[in-house]
């Protein structure tokens, strides 16, 4: 109870700094723009406590915070009791609207979303994932588990490659395992993802996977061990939406000269360091 205590208080640590509040409204106002049918969403505490609201309507940010507490813990209790994982989506299915959680900094922070029952449960996951993640850095904590990823490469549709990343820290792959990675990737990249359109895909190479994200010029590969497809994609898509925002005018006709990307770092490292 005291090293639980403790993570509560160091995640929430930042809640007083100046501007805390506005941000995290925003970011709140940000996430019922972008997806149709929100009716209300909360950011709550462990302890069930309302940190900052996005509410429509007369329904009180405090109960809908004291239940998206309830609701977590409940549904962690559930999968304890069956012995798995609990889980990190939630969505409790009503007559007239459903209500959807998402739980992470350790149990210390949760996201409950009140929706119209005809909204796409689908876009509702991702997006709000999305946003706990960008509460999450807003607050200076963790969201949900690591990403693990040890390899990132950046690379056109055509198979060229941008830039690489590797988290010397976490990565045991040594550099002609890592070349012959580079190559294969390449070559999935301009025989498969260039020529047709789909969802994700990812590359088994080894003990390893390659996950793909897609961009509308480009295609970030991730390579991670033993993680979840979905914990990749959110960690990488972001990044790649970036990046593909902030050199919007130079992607569609790149000349191949790497020096036009100045500052692409700053878009890709945070994967990383997750």
């Amino acid at each position: 109870m005291q090293r639980s205590e403790s993570r509560r208080k160091a995640a929430l640590s930042n809640f007083s700094d100046e501007g805390i509040e506005g941000q995290l409204g925003k970011i709140l106002g940000e996430f019922r723009r972008k997806t149709s049918g929100i009716r209300g969403s909360v950011i709550a505490d462990g302890n069930g406590l309302t940190v900052a609201s996005d509410i429509q309507g007369q329904v009180s940010p405090a109960v809908l915070s004291a239940m998206s507490t309830l609701i977590a813990q409940s549904g962690a209790r559930v999968f304890e009791n069956i012995q798995m994982t609990g889980p990190s989506f939630i969505i409790m299915d009503g007559d007239q609207a459903n209500v959807a959680v998402v739980q992470f900094a350790a149990g210390d922070v949760s996201l409950l979303t009140l929706v119209d029952r005809s909204a796409n449960l689908g876009v509702l996951k991702i997006e709000m994932k999305r946003t706990a993640s960008k509460i999450a850095e807003a607050l200076g904590i963790a969201f949900g588990t690591s990403t693990g990823i040890s390899e990132l490469f950046i690379i056109t549709k055509a198979g060229i490659l941008i830039r690489h990343y590797s988290d010397t820290l976490r990565t045991d792959l040594d550099r002609d395992i890592l070349s012959g990675m580079l190559v294969a990737v390449q070559e999935f990249v301009k025989q498969t993802l260039s020529t047709k359109a789909g969802n994700l895909d990812e590359l088994r190479y080894g003990t390893y996977t390659v996950h793909f994200v897609r961009g509308l010029h480009t295609i970030a590969a991730a390579v991670a061990k033993d993680m979840d497809a979905e914990h990749v994609k959110y960690a990488v898509s972001d990044a790649l939406q970036d990046f593909e925002d902030r050199y919007a005018g130079i992607l569609p006709t790149w000349s191949g000269d790497v020096s036009e990307f100045a500052g692409i770092d700053e878009c890709f490292e945070k994967v990383l360091k997750a």
